[in-house]
């Protein structure tokens, strides 16, 4: 018969859901209006694209130019279109303010002095962008000339969700076609700013990551709403119980790390009951990845799904699977000339890196989909973007210089920016090197680099040149000769690391893993590229302002920075990054990163040693000393105590990678002071809910490993208190009782 599964026990006093709920809930509406700007554009066959009408107030930006934004290229050939395009990045493009006859001097002066919504608004000069989300319909009508009507209709809002909105804007226009009146923006206008975010939970950076991480529709779900008549501790112990019935009916993961975990075989599909089955809470979503809510247009009900992990670099709909597999369908090697920021394979760089470079770099990129729907080209640049940027998670500055779509129009707006990325769907784009670096075509999969690029000038003897003789001394004298001298473009492998990175994309799309899984890849690939640059600038500078010093572990003093598994893996990542680090490193968002830096390490949880550099110290190293193992582990229990530090070590555990296993490995550790401190750590993890989730996502091993060595070390502690305890005869209980007689009447007499 076999054994029952290990029950993960609830410990007394844990962290209840309450506690966390206590975290944080938008008690009320937003301070500013979730919608600024409601427009509206028609096709007049003898005045072209007009703006005819925009609510609650003229933006003051070139309705002309608004006009062409809105009705895209082909608009005419597809009964509908979507297009995004943002305000705010020009004086051109941006919202006049409020106040506008007063001076700059004056303004800035009374600005504290006025409400929030009297102040200047998003979308002006240095207040930050408004999205703009705009729906676009053909009708086809005999009674007008030409036998059909145009017309598009578009909310700017500052929230990058802008997804959201798309159902009120299909109803909006539709009762615009039937009753083409300027109310029907005035509801619109209402309706999207009436959307009720009452109990909408406020989830901190890592709180964010983690929900975004994580597959389990139940997380946080004590941040949502009201609780049911239903304590925690008995919500928790059904829980777990039923999660350990489960166990026995689906195999248990493999405590070794896998190179991808697929989303359909992991264990939070297989050891957890279906949502369905579990216990249901008054006012928890269906999947807390979401907040449900609702808006009402006219008579209309209209459900709302507001994401809660969308970080202000990640807006709108996109997929970066899209994005990798459209540029992978035709790989072909570069032709010469070769840029060294750019082909950082030579010839054999992939397209999607030569695009990655580019955006790196800052280069100006332009996304052609001729015959396309403009929706299809601004998803390519949305997607590069969050590519870019961990989708929001790690870099900052690329939304700023997007155009999710632009046309022939917004030619002189593209030349304000010494780097920008486009989408247009005009062939005209193609015949005009000089406006763009790189061109890639959605049609042929192909990426061109202009030909009237310039190589970039080389300073012999700056510092902020790391390509330099000292910079890339690190491997191979042949190749590192080489890059020395300039020519790391004629390194070129077939079998480098960007190269297997994206096989593994695509292996793992073609194997249908999901979009938040290929997200988390890339997160964690751009997470680690900075890592590498700080370690660069160390290592040539001297020094770093963008990340954790690189140190090794030495006896008494923990490791940080990046982690390499071996000497040849540095070396080749060195050799890989060098031009690409250069590069980066005189952009905008290199600057960003520095500042962010900064912030993250004000506002940590876990101080005092870099947890991340110690986690994958523990997931990816082929050996370690029991030294820094019994350090490792002895600092974490030291440092990881409140729900927050909690919270933000898990964030280094995805279950892409693992989940808790590298750290729960502990247990089974030969040290017995390892595996008495990995055992506190894990009990301090179980305390809370998102914990508890963790540690129940463990194989079977690991988790009757835990539970054998708790229940091991409650019956040591029970011995022990019984053997402090004096040893009750029939003497000494006699003794007890005449002492308890005795002292009676003197307790009355007092």
């Amino acid at each position: 018969m076999s054994a029952p599964p290990p029950t993960l026990p609830v410990p007394e006093g844990a962290a209840s859901d309450d506690f966390e709920a206590d975290a944080g809930v938008e008690d009320g509406p937003p301070k500013e209006e979730a919608v600024h700007f409601c427009l509206l554009a028609e096709f007049d066959i003898d005045a072209g694209a007009t703006l005819a009408h925009q609510y609650p107030y003229p933006t003051g930006t070139e309705e002309h130019r608004l006009a062409e934004l809105m009705l895209p290229d082909g608009a005419h050939l597809r009964g509908e279109d979507w297009t995004v395009f943002y305000l705010g990045q020009t004086e051109s493009m941006s919202v006049s303010p409020m106040l506008s006859h007063e001076d700059k001097a004056r303004m800035s002066k009374r600005m504290s002095m006025l409400p929030p919504s009297e102040r200047p608004r998003r979308g002006t000069p240095g207040g930050g962008l408004l999205y703009v989300l705009n729906c676009v319909r053909m009708k086809e009508d005999k009674s007008v000339r030409r036998g059909a009507m145009v017309k598009a209709m578009a909310i700017a809002t500052p929230h990058p969700h802008i997804g959201i909105y798309k159902p009120l804007l299909l109803l909006a226009l539709d009762e615009y076609f039937n009753n083409p009146s300027p109310e029907v923006l005035a509801k619109l206008y209402d309706s999207a700013n009436n959307i009720s975010v009452v109990g909408m939970p406020k989830l901190n950076r890592h709180e964010q990551i983690l929900l975004r991480q994580s597959d389990r529709k139940d997380m946080f779900e004590a941040r949502f709403g009201q609780h049911a008549p239903q304590t925690a501790a008995d919500d928790d112990t059904a829980d777990v119980s039923s999660i350990a019935e489960a166990s026995t009916r689906a195999p248990s993961i493999s405590s070794s790390r896998p190179p991808v975990t697929r989303k359909d075989s992991s264990s939070s599909s297989q050891v957890y009951m279906s949502y369905n089955d579990m216990p249901k809470r008054h006012g928890v979503p269906r999947d807390t990845h979401f907040f449900e809510t609702e808006a009402k247009f006219k008579k209309i009900t209209v459900p709302i799904r507001i994401p809660m992990t969308v970080f202000d670099e990640d807006v709108g709909d996109y997929s970066i699977i899209e994005l990798v597999q459209t540029f992978s369908q035709n790989v072909q090697p570069f032709p010469p000339p070769f840029h060294p920021a750019l082909h950082t394979n030579g010839a054999y760089t992939h397209p999607v890196f030569l695009i990655f470079n580019a955006m790196l770099a800052h280069k100006r990129i332009i996304f052609l989909g001729h015959g396309r729907p403009a929706n299809q080209v601004a998803r390519m640049v949305l997607a590069a973007c969050a590519m870019v940027s961990g989708c929001g998670q790690v870099l900052r500055g690329f939304t700023e210089t997007a155009f999710p779509y632009a046309n022939l129009a917004s030619l002189d707006v593209l030349e304000e920016f010494d780097g920008y990325v486009a989408g247009v769907c005009n062939p005209r784009f193609e015949e005009l090197p000089s406006t763009w670096d790189v061109l890639c075509n959605l049609e042929t999969g192909r990426v061109t680099v202009s030909k009237e690029l310039q190589m970039p000038g080389t300073v012999q003897g700056t510092k902020s040149d790391l390509t330099s003789d000292r910079s890339v001394n690190t491997g191979g004298k042949d190749e590192d000769s080489a890059m020395a001298g300039g020519k790391a473009h004629s390194v070129s492998k077939t079998d480098c690391l960007d190269n297997q990175f994206v096989e593994e994309i695509l292996t793992a799309s073609s194997a249908h893993y999901g979009e938040g899984h290929i997200r988390v890849r890339w997160t964690d690939y751009i997470s680690r590229f900075v890592r590498l640059v700080a370690y660069q600038e160390q290592l040539h500078l001297g020094s770093t302002r963008l990340g954790w010093q690189y140190q090794p572990f030495r006896d008494g003093h923990l490791g940080s920075g990046i982690v390499f598994i071996d000497d040849d893996l540095r070396q080749r990542e060195m050799r890989g990054n060098a031009h690409r680090i250069d590069a980066w490193r005189k952009t905008k968002s290199y600057r960003l990163a520095q500042k962010d830096w900064v912030r993250e390490q004000e506002n940590a949880a876990i101080r005092g040693f870099d947890a991340l550099h110690n986690v994958k110290r523990l997931r990816m190293t082929r050996s370690m000393s029991n030294k820094e193992a019994e350090l490792i582990y002895s600092t974490m229990v030291r440092q990881v105590r409140t729900y927050d530090q909690v919270v933000e070590l898990l964030t280094y555990l995805p279950m892409h990678f693992g989940g808790l296993i590298p750290v729960a490995n502990g247990l089974i550790h030969p040290l017995a002071s390892v595996r008495n401190d990995c055992l506190d750590l894990l009990c301090t993890i179980n305390q809370y809910t998102v914990g508890r989730h963790a540690l129940l996502t463990l194989n079977y091993f690991l988790r009757k490993t835990f539970v054998e060595l708790l229940e091991r070390r409650e019956a040591t502690r029970a011995l022990q208190r019984r053997f402090d305890e004096p040893e009750k005869t029939p003497a000494t209980a006699r003794a007890g009782e005449l002492a308890a007689q005795q002292a009676q009447p003197a307790a009355l007499k007092a």
